[in-house]
């Protein structure tokens, strides 16, 4: 800060060999002004330059962190909007994901419950939000139920490369995450209860969302007996139904109808409209 009320000799910017420019300021503790040299407007530029990096590059962590955690499935990395087969039944869940992704800011810890028979579809439509919102700079995490609780157990082992704290904090901290196979477990342990609720309850505290796929039969969502699977009170069921927009994908198992199309010298689409 200069000493003398009248504008001073402007400072020369290292990296340009501009000028820099100069502003009024008030005193602090005087009742008079005073001339101050401001940063150079390639200074700024590189000031935001580097923080964009900075913020680009923990992005890479996340994203890398989560991809590290995800499912090792080779196939859904793959998958997207463009290459998924759209058939009879598949359009409303489709759909919903689509939307899901356009608006993925804005949605908060609304999240999407896609449920209908084996093999028609369902992961791939979510993995294929989950690739484009991977490009989008988000993190996302795509993991089977049985994967997922077979890591966390696997952390009671002393030699364990991953830590419990390391998996739930990955599931809590991640943008989106993709629960694959949600309830396929007949029967799940106290443990199994125990860590649905901290990352459903997590993720909702977080207000971040969650995106599931399951095989659960439409007698069985609208049933009364799917709630207490999880608790005895039915809290972390209805708290996944009341953060998520819920739709039945009624397509049919491709695998199967692949199978049999195969077997019967038809096309896929000649033997769905047979059965």
């Amino acid at each position: 800060m200069s000493d003398s009320i009248s504008k001073p000799e402007p400072l020369v910017c290292d990296q340009c060999g501009m000028d820099k420019p100069q502003i009024q300021i008030d005193h602090p503790f005087k009742k008079e002004k005073r001339w101050v040299s401001c940063a150079c407007e390639c200074e700024v530029k590189a000031r935001e330059e580097f923080k964009r990096d900075q913020e680009a590059k923990q992005k890479r962590i996340r994203i890398d962190k989560a991809l590290k955690l995800s499912s090792a499935m080779d196939d859904i990395k793959s998958m997207t909007f463009k290459n998924f087969i759209l058939r009879d039944g598949a359009k409303e869940a489709r759909d919903e994901v689509v939307n899901a992704v356009k608006d993925f800011d804005n949605r908060g810890k609304l999240g999407v419950f896609i449920f209908g028979e084996t093999g028609n579809g369902k992961s791939h439509i979510t993995a294929s939000g989950g690739n484009a919102l991977i490009k989008r700079g988000y993190s996302v995490i795509y993991i089977t139920e049985k994967d997922l609780f077979s890591r966390l157990r696997a952390t009671r082992n002393f030699n364990n490369s991953e830590s419990f704290q390391e998996i739930m904090s990955a599931c809590l901290d991640a943008d989106l995450l993709i629960w694959d196979d949600f309830m396929s477990s007949q029967r799940l342990s106290n443990d199994e209860k125990d860590w649905t609720f901290q990352i459903i309850n997590g993720r909702e505290r977080a207000n971040k969302p969650i995106w599931m796929t399951s095989n659960i039969t439409p007698q069985e969502f609208e049933g009364e007996d799917i709630a207490y699977r999880l608790d005895d009170k039915g809290r972390t069921w209805w708290r996944i139904i009341g953060n998520m927009n819920c739709v039945l994908n009624t397509a049919a198992n491709y695998r199967k109808s692949k199978a049999m199309s195969r077997a019967l010298g038809i096309s896929v689409e000649e033997y769905e409209k047979q059965v």
